[in-house]
């Protein structure tokens, strides 16, 4: 897959203490630390300026998603996936410049992507919990916060692999159109899934027969305006966890690449 390099300032060194920080709001947190970095995936709640106005490009109920694997950062569900190499030192969290995959999307979706690196982009970010510490059952959130007093506020949830154990990779191509189909809860509108196989080069070398799909795909939302092809991680839950009886609740779908999406064409009226 192509990666670019997006232009990212030099990153200033030193501490950044919180008063540093020039926003509006003042929260208290604490330090966070890699591991519990590593043992979530953490979800965009909010994406605010100094003043708490919500920051330009990021769109209202995003599905992006962040996740970290020792020094490394992975931005997904958005158009491109975003990554990087990361430092913590107590509240300071210095990155290191972006790469992307390079993909075209909808403007929309792509203002988003452009949104996270200018966030990122040439300064070392300010980092850590809002929870307190001995608050056990609370979900965790993650505030990070830039030179600017701009900040985005990330909601943890238990990353699948501490709960699962590896993954299958499975690549789906999604129809644009969705179909009654009866489940244990009653009548649904299923989604329309067919299996994408590709060789050790990433050419497609088979495609599956659509089928109905009545399961979640966590970190994607569903958009009848586009085909896309997803790259998913599957889970395999413990018949203990199952809920319902349905074999789609037998296994957990994460969302780890769109890999392909195209705008559907509306279809040309023709005046009489």
């Amino acid at each position: 897959m192509n990666i670019k390099k997006l232009a990212v300032s030099a990153l200033i060194a030193g501490s950044l203490a919180a008063c540093a920080h020039t926003s509006d709001r003042k929260v208290s947190m604490r330090a966070v630390t890699v591991p519990q970095l590593s043992a979530y995936d953490w979800q965009l709640a909010e994406a605010t300026d100094r003043h708490g106005r919500p920051l330009p490009g990021f769109a209202s109920g995003s599905s992006m998603t962040m996740n970290f694997s020792g020094q490394r950062l992975n931005v997904t569900g958005g158009c491109n996936n975003i990554s990087s190499n990361y430092q913590l030192n107590d509240q300071d969290m210095q990155i290191q410049a972006p790469v992307s995959t390079m993909k075209a999307c909808a403007p929309d979706i792509m203002a988003q992507d452009s949104a996270v690196v200018a966030f990122m982009n040439g300064q070392k970010l300010h980092a850590g919990l809002l929870n307190a510490e001995n608050d056990q059952n609370a979900q965790p959130e993650l505030w990070i916060e830039n030179r600017r007093g701009e900040h985005l506020l990330w909601r943890g949830v238990p990353a699948a692999v501490a709960q699962y154990g590896q993954p299958t990779v499975v690549f789906w191509e999604i129809s644009p159109q969705t179909q009654t189909c009866q489940t244990a809860q009653g009548a649904a509108q299923c989604l329309k899934v067919r299996e994408i196989s590709y060789n050790d080069q990433g050419v497609k070398v088979k495609t599956g027969v659509w089928r109905n799909f009545a399961g979640k795909i966590d970190g994607w939302q569903f958009n009848p305006q586009e085909n896309q092809v997803l790259r998913l991680n599957v889970y395999e839950v413990k018949p203990a966890d199952v809920t319902g009886t349905a074999a789609d609740n037998q296994y957990v779908y994460k969302l780890d690449q769109i890999i392909e999406r195209s705008v559907v064409k509306s279809p040309k009226h023709k005046h009489k």
